[in-house]
């Protein structure tokens, strides 16, 4: 059995919470209408969070603080969905030839009764110049939630971590399928690439895909079939590293295997990027700050590789916040290492249920650039890697 075959989803009873909570906002705020533009991909940010489901085309929600919603959707396939899985709470309405988004949209404010007057607004930094002009016009007054909307994410809950956990399955199960063909001798790069998305589609997940660096000594990652090396040699490194979305859920696994042997400069590195790992795992303690996690991995970092962040031929985000979107953004500062440091006390504490990649990466002359990932658990004693894969080099002889 795959596991298209028990796909799950955040239950009504939780998305109506979820609402409840959003309402309680509007009612500090003082509006009546909620407007919210769905985040763009990777991740459906706020509308997601409050509806269950998005899709890569703009997405409105029109939230009245009492009784049904509405949500304009683009074509009928979608709002068949938004239908299927958020009619308990609202109708969704399809734009597209024979009825534009503006004009939905100024049909919904005044269904609300609220065209020319207040609402509160989400997602407005992400609509088309076009439609937020369309909107400008449309009320006298919008008061931003999105930071209130968001910061109702850092409360998680078991149901979202089940969704984590079946994307950190999926990863994984990419990964071990990525291996196995490195072993094989006529395989190529570009093979690697499509069965990796292949087998993370095949076992449920929305979105399927990876980086991938080939070589003995690969310089970056690449996402593209036409940026890969034609063939795999005896002595290559196979990196990658895969990320999906499960229910709108991120999970992401980062792994290496080596063909004709390893040298101990590789094995050093990836006993030192473990470590960092675990030092870094070990911060996660519910009620600490969060920005402990970004700081230790990055004087981990820095202690072991000869570059600095600004100078690394590669080096990308060490550690991020995983949820609905890659890089959920009420975190954001709290793991950024270039954040403002004068307002660290105001950055949100570490809770239980939360989820963060810990993924150091960056570069060595000698090997070029090495990386590892895996998902963490944030428990009430403390943190879990949830990627159930072994963190060794992967022997691809």
């Amino acid at each position: 059995m795959t596991l298209l075959a028990s796909i799950d989803r955040i239950s009504d009873t939780r998305l109506l919470e979820r609402i409840a909570a959003a309402r309680r906002i509007m009612a500090e705020a003082q509006v009546d209408v909620l407007m919210v533009y769905s985040h763009p991909r990777p991740g459906g940010g706020v509308l997601q969070y409050l509806s269950g489901w998005a899709t890569k085309a703009g997405t409105i929600l029109l939230l009245p603080r009492e009784g049904r919603g509405v949500i304009l959707s683009a074509g009928p396939n979608n709002t068949r969905v938004f239908n299927q899985r958020c009619g308990f709470f609202a109708d969704a309405r399809a734009y597209g030839p024979n009825a534009s988004l503006p004009k939905l949209l100024a049909d919904g404010l005044a269904e609300f009764g609220v065209a020319g007057g207040k609402i509160g607004v989400s997602g407005t930094p992400y609509m088309p110049a076009p439609l937020k002009a369309s909107l400008d016009g449309m009320v006298k007054e919008q008061v931003f939630l999105g930071d209130a909307l968001d910061a109702l994410r850092l409360v998680r809950h078991a149901d979202e971590v089940a969704m984590h956990q079946r994307a950190a399955d999926i990863s994984v199960a990419m990964i071990e399928r990525v291996m196995e063909l490195a072993r094989l001798p006529d395989t190529t790069p570009s093979d690697l690439m499509t069965e990796c998305e292949f087998t993370g589609r095949k076992l449920g997940a929305d979105s399927s895909g990876l980086w991938l660096a080939t070589g003995e000594k690969p310089p970056t990652t690449y996402f593209e079939l036409f940026e890969l090396n034609e063939t795999l040699g005896p002595k290559d490194r196979v990196q990658l590293g895969t990320t999906v979305t499960y229910e709108g859920h991120f999970g992401q696994c980062l792994r290496t295997g080596i063909r004709g042997g390893v040298s101990p400069a590789m094995q050093d590195a990836r006993s030192r990027m473990v470590e960092m790992q675990d030092r870094a795992l070990a911060t996660l303690i519910p009620g600490a700050p969060m920005q402990n996690l970004v700081d230790r991995l990055e004087a981990d970092i820095d202690a072991f590789c000869p570059y600095t962040r600004a100078t690394d031929p590669f080096r990308f985000q060490s550690c991020h916040a995983l949820g609905i979107n890659y890089s959920d953004p009420s975190y954001g500062q709290a793991v950024n290492p270039e954040r403002d440091r004068s307002k660290d006390g105001e950055l949100p504490l570490i809770a239980e249920n939360m989820i963060f990649e810990i993924h150091p990466n960056f570069t060595l002359p000698e090997l070029g650039h090495v990386c590892i990932g895996d998902m963490a658990l944030v428990t009430a004693t403390g943190a879990k890697w949830i990627t159930n894969h072994p963190r060794e080099i992967v022997r691809l002889d």
